[in-house]
């Protein structure tokens, strides 16, 4: 949430790429990546759960694609120049990931 306001807020505002911009944008993928570790442990040991299938791989195919998508749009707002770009490609690609996660975790959760 912080990083969609403060994504968003220098969208809007226009105002130059800072320091905290780029601490929170890349704390994200790391923070992303540590989730999907734990995630991958818990899924490995709980194997007990004896879901369906399709549900025991599909939500951690999806994990790996949100994390996925997390790292190309760090990758492509750190080689962005202009300060509008660098924005606007975090705030698209925060919310995207956001949006697959968040698929990710209903799809199991609604069964």
């Amino acid at each position: 949430v912080v990083a969609v306001v403060m994504f968003a807020a220098g969208l809007i505002r226009g105002r130059a790429w800072g320091v905290w911009d780029q601490r929170i944008g890349m704390a994200l993928p790391i923070v992303y990546d540590i989730q999907l570790l734990l995630g991958l442990v818990l899924w490995i040991m709980a194997a007990a759960w004896k879901l369906p299938p399709l549900s025991a791989w599909e939500h951690p195919l999806t994990m790996l694609v949100a994390v996925g998508i997390a790292h190309v749009t760090w990758m492509r707002v750190k080689g962005a120049t202009a300060d509008r770009t660098k924005f606007q490609t975090a705030l698209i690609g925060v919310l995207v990931t956001g949006a697959v996660m968040g698929l990710g975790v209903w799809r199991i959760t609604s069964r």
